[in-house]
């Protein structure tokens, strides 16, 4: 299905849904619909919102046009993909509110170098065959400049996009976004190539007492073991001992209580892996229920998300998970100024904070920072190397940590982990005793030599 609405987002509000075919009326929980990539989107996401908040934009005015496409005197005209239709609708409708709101805000604030910003949209349905049919008219019907992707196929187009050196921002959910042979592509945090790991999870697990450690593995999906080795490697670097019996959930088909009984005789007190909040609040239930310790860590791979707690509440008090941006009840002037650029430009995300229109608005931010450090008239190729010289990037303070654009690919070292407080009702931040800080930072472990 391809959609070629023009829109200048002068006084946009989102867009109307268009016409979809078929039974898409959104009744599949968003974990349902994420679980089909498996919690590689979910971990990406956490990751991405590492960054939320503006970047300047450059005032000029009289400009001519040149010769680079998507630019004309007054305007320069960007893509956006995602999926508007299809099983992954759901969850992605938050995206198009960040991708909106940073883009209004941005020519509510002057433009870029003096240009309004338009944009072209596709809906790629969560499908690699299809995303790149969308990439492709994007660049050769409509002649953006670059795009922004908030999808899990970027890897459909992303040959096609290197080939032609034009930049894209997105989800690293894709082994390509971490591949140093597509440096078009851009993102601000990632899970790092297969085997790479941090030192981080174990360091935080260590402190509050974790000795033994269960791995829920998936027997759906890989991308999600790839995380829970990722999690094994960290905690064996800091001598955290990992029960090496395979443990899997599947939130199908498992038996809730006999995987709870298995966990007790292994005699573990952490549990953890590549597994998505609400079904580690599933086995939280059971291993209650089985006598496991009160002392037992349950670490998830997502569940910083006020509707988790709405809907979980009690039954995930004291779950542990971590923050890619600074917890929100920190209340910055960078937090204020996403907030309030929701609620002027895209009101209909609910709740403004939500984890998917946080790393849209970022990954849109940018791709604006770099159009206003390329200049009034930069060529593609200029672009991609001015932004990928940039170090120290954090997004106006809603950064955990800095972003280094030169060497990218490589896992997030620092993270700002959370626990459900006692009453499920909010986060309280896990505060890293060996340095004094809410953030927890690592070393990085390398993959291992093939």
């Amino acid at each position: 299905m391809r959609h070629a609405r023009r829109l200048e987002v002068r006084h946009l509000r989102l867009l109307p849904r268009p016409a979809r075919v078929g039974n898409l009326s959104g009744t599949a929980r968003p974990d349902d619909v994420v679980r089909l990539r498996g919690t590689t989107l979910v971990v990406a996401v956490t990751a991405a919102t590492t960054l939320a908040a503006g970047c300047g934009s450059g005032a000029a005015g009289g400009n001519t046009s040149c010769g680079t496409p998507g630019f004309s005197a007054d305007q320069v005209k960007i893509g956006f993909v995602y999926p508007d239709s299809g099983s992954m609708a759901q969850v992605f409708t938050a995206t198009r509110a960040g991708f909106v709101a940073r883009v209004e805000k941005a020519n509510a604030d002057g433009g870029i170098h003096g240009r309004n910003i338009v944009y072209e949209w596709r809906d790629d349905q969560g499908d690699e065959a299809r995303n790149l049919n969308a990439v492709r008219e994007l660049v050769d019907q409509e002649q953006v400049f670059g795009l922004a992707e908030a999808t899990t196929a970027s890897s459909g187009g992303a040959d096609y996009l290197r080939d032609l050196n034009v930049p894209v921002f997105g989800l690293p959910v894709g082994a390509e976004w971490s591949d140093r042979s597509y440096p078009n592509m851009f993102a601000v945090a990632y899970l790092g190539p297969a085997g790479e790991s941090v030192t981080t999870f174990g360091r935080m697990i260590k402190a509050q007492g974790g000795t033994r450690a269960a791995i829920i593995t998936s027997d759906v999906g890989q991308s999600d073991n790839g995380l829970g080795l990722k999690i094994v490697r960290s905690l064996e670097a800091v001598g955290v001992d990992v029960v090496p019996q395979r443990f899997v959930y599947n939130a199908t088909h498992t038996d809730v209580a006999q995987l709870a009984a298995q966990l007790k005789a292994a005699d573990v007190d952490v549990v953890t892996g590549g597994v998505t909040a609400r079904d580690l609040g599933q086995i939280m239930r059971g291993g209650r229920a089985a006598g496991l310790p009160a002392r037992t860590i349950y670490l998830a791979a997502d569940g910083y998300d006020k509707a988790l707690l709405q809907e979980e509440g009690p039954a995930i008090a004291g779950m542990y998970t971590w923050a890619g941006a600074i917890p929100w009840n920190a209340d910055t002037p960078a937090q204020r100024d996403y907030l309030d650029a929701m609620r002027r430009y895209a009101p209909e995300q609910q709740p403004p904070d939500q984890d998917l229109a946080v790393a849209a608005y970022l990954l849109t931010d940018l791709f604006l920072t770099g159009l206003d450090k390329a200049g009034a008239c930069p060529t593609r190729a200029d672009f991609i190397q001015d932004l990928r010289n940039t170090d120290g990037y954090d997004a106006g303070g809603l950064m955990s940590t800095r972003a280094n654009l030169r060497d990218w690919g490589h896992m997030n070292p620092c993270y700002t982990f959370v626990r459900v407080n006692a009453q499920g009702t909010g986060y309280d931040v896990v505060p890293d005793p060996a340095r004094g800080t809410q953030n927890w930072c690592g070393e990085l472990l390398p993959a291992p030599a093939q």
